[in-house]
């Protein structure tokens, strides 16, 4: 069975973006040539169903063809089949579990040793299914709530607090576009409402905060769905919003529109590389080597070209309407990006090094 992708959670900024233009979108008149499919415009109302994002590895079930005896344990990219080319302990924990209650469900990896900086990295690992796809269509969550086996370390995140949202989505073809939502972070970064209802390994109950809230749409009677407009669940519709220590962009005041190219290019790095950003580089570098069973260093010269490869195709990937709002041309950010890639990667990896020689 081939892979089979999670889909990206953009951030709020890349949503509104992409949204409005969706909304704008109008058919072709009578007659006219499109090489697009004939669709309807989303809705210009809808709920959205806010659930803690919790910093762990992604992680994904897949059972295909009616077939429960066999679940295949994915990565983000790639298929686990053993514990020698494990991502965090995905397969080790899950391969004990009694999956086949499990369908089509998608999974986070989180716990101690996966990631740091918030409240569950006092828990042993875990999983929590905090998304759910059955037969080509993602589905409530809250209709099942019940969809867990706690007694297996695999949680159900709509059991605990989350935040129910309604928003008026609208858009106009001219630069005035507006995208009203209000959104409601709830103290999720003050307390992290999974972590606190648990207890770590003293007895204890478990503090701090949280990453942030994954915003999710779901079908409701505010939605406004009609004659032109219609709610298509084959598409995963969410966002997030995170704390600011675990945002991968700075929040920069915007630069005006199209100054040269070099003040724009760097401009446009100043907004996309927050720390945040060259972290999840290293989780990538170490999730390959685990992927090849080798042991997991992500600090290694050899992997130079790797690491900007990544932070580069990354920022341009997730931040590309900030740089086509300040006019960079592609090749541009790319050689800006990079090059602070490299800087933030060798003083890292001289930093590592001394350290141990200094033990």
């Amino acid at each position: 069975m081939a892979h089979i992708a999670y889909p990206s959670t953009p951030n709020f900024k890349n949503f509104k973006t992409d949204y409005v233009r969706t909304l704008d979108w109008v058919p072709p008149q009578d007659g006219a040539a499109s090489s697009e499919a004939p669709r309807k415009r989303p809705p210009t109302r809808a709920t959205f169903f806010g659930t803690v994002k919790l910093h762990g590895t992604n992680a994904t079930v897949v059972f295909k063809n009616g077939n429960k005896r066999h679940a295949q344990i994915q990565s983000r990219s790639w298929i686990i089949e053993d514990t020698k080319k494990d991502n965090c302990g995905t397969y080790a924990l899950l391969s004990k579990a009694p999956l086949s209650s499990l369908i089509d469900q998608i999974l986070a990896v989180a716990g101690k040793g996966v990631q740091k900086g918030v409240a569950i990295t006092a828990l042993d690992r875990f999983f929590a299914i905090f998304n759910i796809r059955i037969d080509g269509r993602w589905v409530d969550m809250r209709q099942y709530k019940g969809c867990s086996l706690p007694e297996h370390r695999i949680y159900n995140l709509a059991q605990y607090k989350n935040i129910r949202s309604r928003n008026r989505l609208s858009g106009t073809n001219d630069s005035g576009s507006r995208f009203n939502v209000s959104i409601h972070r709830g103290g999720v970064c003050e307390e992290c409402p999974f972590g606190a209802a648990f207890v770590d390994g003293a007895g204890n109950r478990v503090t701090g905060g949280g990453e942030g809230i994954v915003w999710t749409m779901v079908r409701s009677p505010y939605m406004d769905e009609g004659d032109d407009r219609e709610f298509d669940d084959t598409f995963l519709v969410n966002f997030k919003t995170k704390g600011e220590n675990f945002a991968t962009t700075s929040q920069v005041p915007k630069a005006p529109k199209n100054p040269d190219i070099a003040n724009a290019a760097a401009q446009f790095a100043d907004y996309a590389l927050a720390e945040r950003r060259y972290e999840q580089g290293i989780e990538y570098l170490e999730g390959e080597q685990a992927r090849q069973g080798w042991e997991k260093n992500g600090y290694d010269v050899k992997l130079t070209g790797a690491f900007i490869k990544w932070v580069t195709e990354d920022a341009i990937k997730e931040e590309r309407n900030e740089m086509e709002r300040l006019g960079v041309p592609e090749k541009d950010a790319k050689r800006e990006v990079g090059a602070r890639a490299k800087l933030w990667y060798a003083r890292k990896c001289r930093d590592v090094a001394d350290a141990l020689m200094a033990r």
